[in-house]
């Protein structure tokens, strides 16, 4: 390694230290998480750094003597929030042709501390026309029916639809009272002749689509 690359290597690991002491008060403790990522053979990079740094606070585990729950909850919410400010939701008139563009169209809702089913009104060739929280529940459900749902895509002249909600646990699997009512959601949408085109859940920066996981959506189109 070149010695601009080592020294632009340690300026990574220094700079991501002190954020990280900022965060939990203690800029020792910050270069000590920062130490702890990598294993003693292994050659820091900026890459590697940021990427252990994310794959510890998942799992919710850094090894380091002083940092408690309390200290992991303030890292992860300084990861959420940074990635809250990142994530530009998606214009009207964006064209929705992949569940990434509709995982952002739903970020306002991922970092809800409750329950939101929000709904994405598109026209036929999948334009946005309009977005709105149809439902709000708990922290641990939401109820939703849906003819809310439809009246307000009927209101709005939508052709076409996307459904998403927001698990605040954290966990992006859906559950069987998810999977439900996307069975009503689009038997109701082909009765009414506006097709759910996916039902996304979402926490945090993760989704899941539900389309691309099951096989409900199979003859449907």
């Amino acid at each position: 390694m070149k010695a601009k690359d080592i020294e632009a290597t340690y300026t990574v690991a220094s700079v991501t230290g002190r954020l990280i002491g900022d965060i939990v008060g203690s800029p020792a403790l910050g270069a000590q998480i920062v130490s702890s990522l990598l294993s003693a053979d292994e050659s820091p990079s900026e890459r590697n750094i940021q990427q252990r740094l994310r794959e510890a606070l998942s799992s919710g585990s850094i090894q380091v003597k002083g940092v408690g729950p309390r200290s992991m909850q303030r890292l992860q919410s300084a990861l959420m929030l940074g990635k809250a400010l990142y994530i530009e939701a998606p214009l009207v008139g964006t064209v929705v042709d992949d569940p990434a563009v509709a995982g952002r169209a739903f970020h306002e809702i991922a970092w809800e501390p409750v329950e939101k089913l929000s709904v994405l009104a598109l026209d036929v060739k999948h334009r946005i026309l309009s977005t709105k929280v149809i439902s709000v529940g708990t922290a641990t459900e939401t109820c939703a029916h849906p003819r809310d749902i439809f009246r307000w895509l009927i209101q709005v002249g939508a052709t076409r639809c996307v459904v998403g909600h927001n698990h605040p646990s954290g966990n992006v699997h859906p559950s069987d009272e998810d999977l439900q009512l996307t069975k009503q959601l689009l038997d109701a949408g082909k009765v009414l002749g506006i097709p759910m085109l996916d039902h996304l859940v979402v926490s945090g920066g993760e989704y899941i689509s539900i389309r691309e996981t099951t096989g409900l959506w199979v003859g449907s189109d």
